[in-house]
């Protein structure tokens, strides 16, 4: 099946797996159940993918507040996501050696279906419109490569970290590096910082635009009054990174917020602990009151990010290793549902598996819910106080990485392109095989106009080398 017949298949709604969910209604449960069967079958990405979230190396603190007890307080975290570029289920043979490119290709494969159920005009645009020089003629798209990536320069942008599965992943790393970075400086600097999970109850029928509202609404709370204002001076608190996920499953739509919570310095102890006290007491009464009452166990739950001596790794390795804190706070694109729970993009996938109309409405509700709504935010002065400059997520979107110019492909050769669903195929084919692999691919789909350019220095030419770069393609 093509990707063209795949696509239209989505829109009419036809079922290419049997799943048993009532019409009209998504089941989270039984739809991440059919993920991990047709994980298991090889028509998506591997079990491990697509298994329970690895939470990370988190070492517990018996008896801590966060527990009730009298001991430590909270947990520690060396580095709180694993390297997600590691796992043997991104990895598959590309000519001489191994290229993430899986990722890549079900991003894309993920855009192209919610081109066909979106509501967001810009989001229709993104990847298939060719952009507009200054003058507002449409110009080209240029096929670069750069350290054995290639990517499409020359088409639009939506910049939508919610809704676009492949802006969202260069938005996502660009923001991670940044969280990494500024907390890395804050802990060489002897200062200290912990991360702070909120959740709230939640149930078949919350709309989610609610739920994101109350949970922002709680938040603002802690840091109203006289009392956060002393607060902040008793133990040295800079300020906040806070960072808004949203899965849907058995009970309906589940947002959360993590919260990084920035010290000048190690906290008095007896301080820290007044301060847990105080904002697990406000969010149980703030919630309780708004209708979403928290759970005592999973309400609010305190992490201590790193230790001191691992900052110098913390720096070195954010890059290669991925192990920082900015990919848990970031890289939601990254993680997997829980056991019997979807992320939004992993709906998507779902849909594209079984044609299960019932997330439709499901997803036209996130695209509502999350409108005009900040994913990632940093308090007042906190950038400048860690050295992070500011950036828009049209700035991290539109940043060109550099290397040359391996092709270029004119506006009726990339609306072929799109059409035959082959916006990763000739990026992998450029990779692989460089320029006669590129013609060979677009030949073998009657796709004849393509201009060769002439690489500026030997270093650039096609070689498997993945980097950061790759992730976020």
């Amino acid at each position: 099946m093509t990707s063209v017949e795949h696509d239209a298949d989505t829109r009419r709604g036809k079922d290419t797996t049997a799943c048993a969910v009532e019409p009209g209604r998504l089941d989270g449960e039984e739809a991440a159940g059919t993920m991990r069967r047709a994980a298991v079958d090889g028509r998506q990405v591997s079990r491990a993918a697509l298994g329970r979230r690895q939470e990370g190396r988190v070492r517990a603190a018996p008896g801590g507040l966060a527990d009730g007890g009298g001991g430590p307080l909270g947990t520690t975290t060396d580095f709180v996501s694993p390297s997600e570029s590691e796992t043997g289920s991104d990895q598959h043979k590309c000519g001489s050696g191994p290229m993430p490119c899986c990722r890549r290709r079900r991003r894309f494969a993920s855009r192209r279906v919610i081109w066909s159920i979106t509501t967001v005009k810009r989001l229709m645009a993104c990847g298939r419109v060719m952009a507009q020089s200054r003058d507002g003629k449409v110009d080209r798209v240029t096929i670069k490569l750069r350290d054995g990536v290639a990517y499409a320069s020359g088409v639009c942008a939506c910049a939508n970290i919610w809704l676009c599965p492949v802006c969202s992943a260069k938005i996502r790393a660009g923001r991670a590096n940044e969280i990494a970075a500024g907390v890395a400086r804050l802990i060489l600097e002897g200062g200290t910082a912990w991360m702070v999970t909120f959740t709230v109850r939640h149930a078949k029928g919350h709309a989610l635009a609610d739920l994101i509202d109350a949970l922002s609404a709680a938040f603002r709370r802690l840091g109203n009054g006289k009392a956060a204002v002393r607060e902040k001076k008793v133990t040295g608190k800079i300020g906040t990174i806070n960072s808004k996920e949203v899965t849907y499953g058995k009970n309906g739509w589940h947002p959360h917020l993590h919260v990084i919570v920035c010290f000048d310095g190690e906290p008095d102890t007896k301080e820290l602990a007044y301060m847990m006290a105080r904002w697990q007491r406000i969010w149980m009464d703030w919630t309780k009151k708004q209708g979403y009452p928290a759970s005592k166990e999973h309400g609010v739950k305190w992490d201590k990010v790193m230790t001191a001596e691992g900052a110098g790794e913390y720096i070195a390795k954010a890059q290669d290793s991925g192990k920082h804190i900015g990919n848990e706070m970031a890289r939601g694109d990254l993680k997997k549902g829980k056991l019997g729970s979807l992320t939004p993009f992993e709906m998507i996938e779902y849909l594209s598996i079984t044609g299960d109309a019932a997330v439709i409405p499901l997803w036209q509700e996130y695209e509502k819910g999350t409108r005009g709504k900040s994913m990632i935010r940093w308090s007042q002065g906190l950038k400048g106080r860690l050295g992070v400059a500011n950036t828009t997520d049209d700035d991290l979107v539109e940043e060109e990485v550099g290397g040359h110019d391996v092709a270029e492909l004119g506006e009726a050769a990339w609306k072929l392109v799109v059409m035959h669903g082959l916006e990763s195929a000739i990026l992998e084919a450029v990779e692989t095989g460089g320029f006669p692999a590129l013609v060979k691919l677009l030949t073998a789909h009657q796709i004849w106009s393509v201009k060769k350019c002439t690489p500026k220095t030997e270093s650039d030419e096609p070689s498997v080398k993945p980097d950061a770069t790759s992730d976020a393609a």
